[in-house]
């Protein structure tokens, strides 16, 4: 399961707290991901998921993230991993796929991408914002959102942007739902530190990417994460790949 112990979770009150919070970036108490301690737990986690992964036990999300680049039907692809961390996914997706893929990850955290350069000094990596990607419209084969767009507050700006460079696919992966409840805001602890999550109501998302130009062209059943105990109803994760429309 992602995330770590439920009783961590709480639900927010008003979007507009989380909001605040996000604004204030290094001064709230949302800002877990700038943290050298929390980028390096990260990496250390999945740094075991890849051990395993390489002993032929791939956890399904990594599975499910080459799987969606598989099913845009573009080989040798530009992938822009938006939220890329310390860069493992550059790894998992060439190890899982058996190609050559041509990746650039970006992230809003100085923490992990210095951590990414680091790790993988042979992949480029920069320092960027998800709701203002430096790129060119229509220049990148592939841009998938890699479980991040859980942590992005102005997520509609965040899907508005990937569609924008997209030259043909999105990607969204591992983004939890709520079947029949409200798009909720949790505040929760990650590795240890407060940060803030999404919860999404499946519907509302559906209708939101249409509105951004992205047709879903297949959702696929992500990792377990069912957070019935903190938000009344059991949620999943999926992966959604989106082929961008004309016009």
């Amino acid at each position: 399961m992602m995330g770590e112990d439920q009783g961590d979770y709480k639900v927010l009150d008003s979007p507009d707290i989380v909001k605040r919070a996000y604004e204030a970036r290094a001064h709230d108490s949302f800002s877990a991901w700038h943290d050298q301690v929390v980028a390096r737990r990260q990496h250390a986690a999945y740094t075991g998921l890849i051990e395993e992964m390489y002993g032929g036990r791939s956890r399904q999300d990594l599975v499910v993230a080459a799987e969606a680049v598989w099913r845009t039907g573009v080989r040798g692809p530009m992938i822009l991993e938006v939220g890329c961390g310390s860069g493992y996914y550059s790894e998992i997706l060439s190890y899982l796929l058996g190609q050559s893929i041509h990746y650039i990850g970006i992230d809003y955290s100085e923490a992990m991408v210095s951590l990414a350069r680091q790790e993988y000094p042979e992949r480029p990596f920069m320092l960027g914002d998800a709701t203002a990607l430096p790129f060119a419209d229509g220049t990148i084969d592939i841009v998938m959102n890699g479980v991040s767009l859980m942590h992005i507050v102005h997520y509609k700006a965040a899907i508005a942007e990937a569609r924008r460079v997209a030259q043909n696919w999105c990607i969204f992966h591992t983004v939890p739902i709520l079947r029949d409840g409200k798009t909720t805001f949790l505040q929760k602890r990650v590795y240890g530190e407060a940060a803030f999550e999404v919860i999404f109501n499946e519907a509302e998302l559906h209708q939101l990417l249409e509105q951004r130009g992205l047709i879903v062209r297949h959702v696929l059943e992500s990792v377990p994460y069912d957070l019935k105990l903190v938000v009344g109803e059991p949620t999943v994760t999926k992966t959604y790949v989106c082929e961008v429309r004309d016009g």
